[in-house]
């Protein structure tokens, strides 16, 4: 702090992680869309760190669903959307198809009276959000994005920590998320967006501490006329303070991210949005302060467990959206990434 007192940190400024027990929530049952990575990677971390059940798996494509059945000891699988959806036994389904299809598909979910968590982006365009939450809302079923770096050990960290002002008038967001993801098809294809994709966690960490910016100057490089390759942005609030996000399917990035205050900078360890760790820095050139690492069991994308606890509570609790990721919240995140995309240049769909 320039001119006045140095805030020196210690390790009691990292305040107590908020996680729920597994045990104290419903073990709701669970319905899984799509048999892709992702989901495969939420049926294991279910299985090993919750006391939600996945009763049954869909895939559009031949003989995935079966293999993943299989592979999770889950007998029942079908090659409908609809089918699945129309069980009555099931009370939530997880939505795990490409995110261009994700509006039909969890449709057909909430018009058959099923909460949906439905994998980010919730879709590529922010109307097609809203017609989404809209018709949840409209049906009296929970409905939820998963964007569950929100719902992380250290992301309630972070928000005792703003709620405290430990880091002072925050000043400067930056966060970065990159891969040489060339090679995966679904990221290419027509539809698709590395902003939404991968550029969301990114956006959604500078909102979680500055809201919304009230100015977005973007630029970018096409991969192709409907798809970004790499896109950078700088957000300006009304505060004062901005944001440097930067995301690429062509490079990859170092995937960390930093908080500047007045009286601290906080850094993210990388994956940022993993259980990674936390780091104090006094705010001075080479500050120095103290380390907090995730020492739990849930390791790297595991951390999709921590959702579905939330997920279940909220359930419980009769709620229509999540007080930590609103409907309103989601569809202005992916709004944001629809503005960076028009600016580089894509070809965006009426």
């Amino acid at each position: 702090m320039f001119g006045g007192v140095v805030k020196n940190f210690s390790p009691d400024d990292f305040p107590a992680a908020d996680i729920l027990d597994p045990a104290s929530v419903p073990s709701l049952r669970w319905g899984i869309v799509g048999a892709g990575d992702i989901a495969d990677i939420f049926v294991n971390t279910l299985q090993r760190h919750t006391k939600q059940q996945v009763v049954a798996i869909a895939s559009k494509t031949p003989g995935k669903a079966e293999a993943m059945g299989q592979k999770y000891g889950i007998s029942r699988t079908y090659n409908s959307y609809e089918e699945i959806c129309a069980q009555d036994d099931i009370d939530v389904i997880y939505i795990a198809t490409l995110p261009n299809t994700h509006l039909p598909d969890a449709l057909i979910a909430i018009n058959a009276g099923k909460h949906v968590l439905v994998e980010k982006p919730t879709a590529i365009s922010k109307k097609d959000a809203q017609t989404l939450y809209q018709a949840a809302r409209k049906a009296g079923v929970f409905a939820m994005e998963a964007m569950w770096s929100r719902y992380l050990p250290q992301a309630s960290m972070m928000r005792r920590m703003l709620e405290e002002k430990t880091l002072g008038t925050i000043e400067l967001i930056q966060a970065d998320f990159g891969q040489d993801n060339r090679v995966v098809k679904r990221l290419w294809l027509p539809g698709a967006s590395i902003v939404q994709d991968m550029g969301i966690y990114p956006i959604a960490f500078t909102e979680q501490f500055l809201g919304l910016p009230i100015k977005i100057t973007a630029t970018g490089k096409l991969h192709s006329p409907h798809s970004e390759a790499f896109a950078s942005a700088v957000f300006e609030y009304a505060s004062g303070a901005r944001a440097v996000i930067t995301t690429s399917g062509h490079s990859h990035l170092p995937t960390r991210a930093s908080v500047s205050g007045t009286d601290g900078v906080l850094l993210v360890d990388s994956p940022f949005f993993t259980p990674s760790g936390l780091g104090l820095r006094q705010a001075l050139f080479n500050g120095t302060g103290p380390n907090w690492r995730d020492e739990s069991a849930v390791k790297g994308h595991e951390g999709l467990c921590y959702q579905a606890n939330y997920f279940a509570s909220y359930v419980a609790q009769g709620l229509l959206e999540s007080p930590l990721h609103t409907h309103e919240q989601t569809v202005a995140i992916i709004g944001i990434g629809e503005e960076i995309r028009r600016q580089i240049g894509v070809e965006l769909e009426a």
